[in-house]
């Protein structure tokens, strides 16, 4: 039971922000907006840090990945390539000529400076705090930088498409979490570092478009 109620709760807050692109399509960006996915971004990291160091809830995460370690299935690495495809995407649509909502160069600032902002973030996290790896490879697991990647396109994606093309913005999103699940699934990422992930590609990206938008 508690495994269960721990998996519905990982996607609730990951899916969270695929339901506020369908509250807020067909209106412009707003405050009402930022703070939503602030609080969202937040919320995620929070839960994912509980997860990490909070005892009864760390339980729960390693009882999550004993359960899909101890079935033997295969691993699949296309995560490593799949992590890059919600940030080409709106690239690759400007570049054939489905403008988003900004030009190609104003692109380039918005996702280059939410790139930027959060690495140095990531970077922090992951050789500050040193949390060994669940295949005990290194100790910089905690945020995945492979969901980072993911929810940061994904969320740029969101931000450029989603008023007019919102099923884009879902596409985006549903990509960022099969990358954020197979995290787990390869026994490369304790759910915590999944969900800190996540939360801060879309805080990084929140805050850049906040300033710079």
């Amino acid at each position: 039971m508690k495994r269960l109620t721990f998996i519905l709760l990982l996607f609730i807050v990951v899916v969270h922000p695929v339901y506020s692109q369908w509250d807020t399509t067909g209106r412009t960006t707003s405050l009402c907006e930022n703070i939503t996915m602030s609080s969202t971004s937040i919320g995620l990291m929070a839960l994912g840090t509980l997860a990490t160091f909070q005892p009864d809830v760390n339980r729960l995460a390693v009882s999550l990945r004993d359960e899909v370690v101890h079935q033997n299935f295969p691993k699949l690495t296309f995560d490593n390539q799949l992590q890059y495809l919600p940030a080409l995407t709106p690239v690759v649509l400007n570049i054939c000529g489905l403008k988003g909502k900004h030009d190609f160069k104003r692109l380039a600032l918005l996702e280059g400076g939410s790139y930027l902002l959060g690495i140095g973030w990531l970077n922090a996290f992951k050789y500050g705090i040193g949390i060994e790896r669940p295949d005990n490879s290194t100790k910089n697991s905690f945020p995945s930088g492979h969901t980072f990647t993911a929810f940061t396109g994904a969320e740029v994606l969101r931000r450029e498409y989603g008023e007019e093309y919102p099923w884009i913005a879902v596409a985006g999103y549903t990509v960022a979490t099969i990358v954020g699940m197979m995290r787990i699934y390869n026994n490369r990422h304790w759910a915590g570092d999944v969900l800190a992930g996540a939360g801060l590609g879309i805080l990084s990206t929140t805050l850049v478009y906040w300033v710079l938008d």
